[in-house]
Formats: structure tokens, C-alpha cells, sequence
């Protein structure tokens, strides 16, 4: 079995450490989902944040109690992988094995019961989305149509990325560009200038802009900055709303146009996620349907 999907969904399960004042948030078809699974600060947090998680916790103890239900649980290569993640000492248990801790309701490294239950049950959800990945057959034709239809997202655009400095004064900033011109470093000074000088927010991280689309630039950057290569910086002042603005091109991405044998794993990656999560979705919703559910 592959394992690009474990942890896909379940896995992150927020469990704190061993609390000894433990409460009930929720009952859930009889049995009780406590703060032993929830964040060490559940209790500080705002009521709509603990309102998300309590619905969060819900819908992972639904998939893990289904997954535990499932046969999934008896493959060796779970019951290893349970193992490797619960990180059992060899001192301490040497003369159990994993069935037996869990039949005693034993505490592992100072895990509550409800937390072991809780991974491993998440961990064989984790499992069954693995499980279900690989039993999808996609055609070339569904992965060609879906392609298509997400074709931007493996396009890229011709994009520059920015460097700034922006001051108030422009002869201060015809100054700057004549110390770049003169500069055997043009890149090291810009960024000291850009601390230095730069009215901009961007002067805490050395003028650093970001990426910006060609196509993105307003009026006044574009006729200034689409022909510059990577290194390169305007040689006049470009007057905004901000300032005086000085531009390096810290890197010149050209545009890409993909075709689909080139991103056909990563099509196929991401239609395989995407048809696993609606899977998983559906499943819980069906349970969360048919669960009796008291929150306290």
C-alpha cells in the first residue's frame, strides 16, 4: 500500500497532553469525547473557536469509530505503522503486544485511553482514504477532462519578483539609484538602502515585494518594470501613492503554458485528493445523520 495519503485528513488530531481534570464536551452514541482530545488550551479559547473544534472532534471520533469497525485494523502493515506512531518503549511494554494494550485499556507513554483510541482509530481512517485511493481507476480521459478544466493552475504567468524602497523625497531616491549604478553589488546595497531609507513595511524584511504577474502591474509599474531581467532596477523613480518607488528584479519568471503529459502526475495527484475528501465527507455526514449527539 502506498502512503502518500496517510495523514491526508486525520491524522493532526489535536490531542493534548495527559490532563488529570479532564471534562465531557460531548457524548457521542453513548460514549464520552472529553478534553483529553482537545487543544491544551481548549478551555481560554473563545466559544465560536470551541464551538468548531467540539463539531471537529465530533466528526473524527464518527470516522474513527467507523474505521475501527472495519477490517483495515488487522492488516500488518496498520498494526506496524500503529506502532511506528505511538512510538511504544520496548522497556516498558517488552512483554505486550499491541492487541493486549488495547484490550487493557492501557495507558501508553502517558497517553489517556481516549487519546489511544483516538489515534488509532484516525490512523485507520487514514488507511481506508489510502485504501480507497487506490482502488479508483481513473481514465486518461477523466484525468484529461479535469485538467482542462483546472488548466490555470498549472499555467504560470509571466511574473517579476520585487524588491522596493520607497521614500518621500525624490531626490533622495534619484541619490539611491545612482549609488546602485555605481554599486559592484547592486542586490546586497538594495536591500541595506531599502532598511535603511524604505517608508514601507517591507523595509523590516529588506524591501522583499513579492511576486507580482505582469499582467498585475498598475499603469504606472508596468511600462517600467515588464522588460527588466532578474537584476536589474529602474533607473528612474516611478511616482505612486506612496512615494518615490525604486524596483529591483529580484527574479524574471518567464511564462508557461503547460500541456497534460507534462502534469499528468500532479493532475492525477490532485483528482485522486480531491475524489478522496468528497468520499470521506460524505461518509462522516452519513454518520454524523444517523448519531445520537448531546453536547454538554
Amino acid at each position: 500500500m502506498s502512503n502518500w495519503f496517510i495523514k491526508f485528513l486525520f491524522l493532526s488530531v489535536l490531542i493534548s497532553s495527559f490532563s488529570f481534570s479532564s471534562e465531557v464536551l460531548v457524548v457521542l452514541n453513548g460514549e464520552n469525547i472529553t478534553t483529553d482530545v482537545a487543544p491544551k488550551d481548549f478551555k481560554n479559547l473563545d466559544k465560536k473557536i470551541q464551538k468548531q473544534i467540539v463539531n471537529r472532534l465530533i466528526e473524527k471520533r464518527l470516522a474513527s469509530d467507523y474505521a475501527l469497525s472495519t477490517d483495515i485494523i488487522n492488516t500488518k502493515e496498520y498494526k506496524k505503522t500503529l506502532e511506528h506512531v505511538l512510538q511504544m518503549s520496548s522497556d516498558k511494554n517488552e512483554n505486550e503486544n499491541l492487541a493486549n494494550l488495547f484490550k487493557k485499556n492501557a495507558s501508553i507513554k502517558g497517553y489517556t485511553t481516549e487519546q489511544l483510541n483516538s489515534k488509532k482509530g484516525l490512523l485507520a481512517f487514514d488507511f481506508l482514504l489510502n485504501d480507497y485511493a487506490e482502488k479508483l481507476n481513473l481514465t486518461d480521459k477523466q484525468l484529461k477532462d479535469y485538467y482542462e478544466s483546472q488548466k490555470y493552475k498549472y499555467d504560470t504567468p509571466a511574473t517579476k519578483e520585487l524588491l522596493t524602497i520607497v521614500v518621500d523625497d525624490k531626490n533622495l531616491a534619484k541619490d539611491i539609484i545612482k549609488q546602485l549604478e555605481n554599486s559592484k553589488d547592486s542586490l546586497e546595497l538594495f536591500s541595506k538602502l531599502a532598511s535603511k531609507y524604505s517608508l514601507a513595511p517591507s523595509a523590516k524584511n529588506y524591501g522583499y515585494f513579492g511576486k507580482i504577474p505582469v499582467n498585475n502591474l498598475n499603469d504606472s509599474m508596468r511600462p517600467a518594470l515588464k522588460d527588466l531581467k532578474k537584476n536589474e532596477f529602474v533607473k528612474t523613480p516611478i511616482k505612486t501613492e506612496f512615494g518615490y518607488q525604486i524596483f529591483y528584479i529580484l527574479n524574471d519568471i518567464p511564462e508557461y503554458n503547460s500541456n497534460f503529459e507534462g502534469v499528468k502526475p500532479q493532475v492525477k495527484d490532485e483528482l485522486l485528493r480531491k475524489k478522496v475528501k468528497i468520499w470521506a465527507m460524505k461518509t462522516i455526514a452519513n454518520l454524523k445523520k444517523k448519531a445520537i449527539i448531546q453536547i454538554k
